[in-house]
């Protein structure tokens, strides 16, 4: 097989990586708009490119393309890559506006087409090890779910991800893996939405730097998001050294604590673990045991906690055989418009009931 990677910047090669790596990938063609970013790709990789786009859409060697520009392009290329013909893969978010992610949707079931979207957090172990507990009954019925995710500013001065007209804001970018995740692991849909935020301290963000999102599924579930971006030590990173390893203990934090009728499970990034209680009831009291107690090493961090890597080859295999997505687009449409519900709370201070947002 043939790929197309449309967008060669971090998450274009971090793609081209993988691809690499996959059996019946046979090559590989990069698109950018700049000719220097494309030169230094295919250089670095060995691999053929061009500043063209329809130059790959209308290649009919290539059945697959990921698009892995910046945000403001996803639409126009999902779109036109759909009718084209070509399998997408998308990275989320899916739009800065949440018409142009229906439009999306739409010309997926217009043509046929095979659209996912890039919530890379479902392949990942330390979140389908809860997955798997919850399917197994274990867990039983998800009623809470807390998040807290602590962070330093990690975006310099002028980049695109600060300024909402080109990222869509902090809550589709950055936060729409940590409202997927619950909508997959509580299973019910989302009835309403509330949403504050405290005055920025990164001042120079056009986005939020901080949120305390709820959400009320219609079987009463409720799950919580608490955001804060700036107390964490600042990380500029060592390409040297382990990347969970340079963080820990320096004020960043990203763990989930659900609770379900049955028992619970806690799960955290820089501590490497996942833990899990069964609950049960003896004539004095309610008991909660904890009976597993699980971990990783630092090289298999990448497949706990952004497992890109299996996303793609899982993409490459279902095109290869012509199977749908593992996730249908009209179900990561729904975390998208979840996240511009939040967006739409913040705003305006009230709750958003889902069954009267449109934005």
């Amino acid at each position: 097989m043939k790929v197309g990677v449309l967008g060669a910047g971090g998450m274009g090669r971090t793609v081209i990586e993988h691809l690499h790596k996959i059996d019946g990938v046979e090559a590989v063609v990069a698109c950018d708009l700049s000719e220097e970013c494309l030169a230094d790709v295919c250089e670095h990789y060995d691999i053929d490119g061009t500043t063209d786009v329809e130059e790959i859409l209308g290649d009919s060697d290539v059945p697959l393309v990921f698009v892995t520009a910046s945000t403001l392009g996803h639409k126009p290329l999902t779109v036109s890559a759909l009718e084209a013909g070509k399998a997408v893969m998308c990275e989320k978010p899916m739009a800065t506006k949440l018409a142009d992610a229906r439009e999306m949707v739409e010309a997926a079931e217009r043509t046929g087409g095979f659209l996912q979207i890039g919530f890379e957090l479902r392949y990942s172990l330390l979140y389908t090890k809860v997955k798997e507990w919850v399917d197994q009954g274990l867990l039983g019925e998800v009623m809470n779910t807390h998040c807290y995710y602590a962070t330093s500013a990690s975006r310099p001065k002028g980049s695109w991800r600060n300024r909402k007209s080109s990222s869509g804001g902090m809550f589709g970018e950055k936060l729409s893996h940590y409202v997927d995740l619950p909508r997959w692991w509580v299973g019910a849909k989302v009835s309403s939405v509330y949403s504050v935020c405290a005055p920025n301290v990164i001042s120079h963000y056009q986005v939020r730097d901080n949120y305390h999102t709820t959400y009320r599924f219609d079987n009463g579930a409720v799950s919580h998001l608490s955001f804060i971006m700036g107390p964490p030590a600042t990380f500029e990173g060592d390409s040297l050294q382990n990347v969970v390893s340079q963080q820990q203990g320096d004020g960043h934090a990203l763990s989930y604590l659900v609770v379900g009728t049955k028992g619970a499970a806690a799960i955290s990034v820089f501590d490497r673990t996942i833990k899990r209680w069964a609950f049960s009831k003896t004539p004095e009291r309610f008991q909660s045991d904890w009976v597993e107690d699980l971990t990783w090493e630092e090289p298999e961090d990448h497949f706990y906690f952004h497992n890109t890597f299996d996303q793609t080859a899982d993409i490459v295999r279902r095109v290869t055989e012509g199977l749908p997505p593992m996730t249908p687009p009209r179900d990561s449409y729904e975390t998208t418009r979840l996240c511009f519900a939040a967006e739409e709370s913040a705003d305006t201070g009230r709750i958003v009931t889902m069954d009267e947002f449109d934005a």
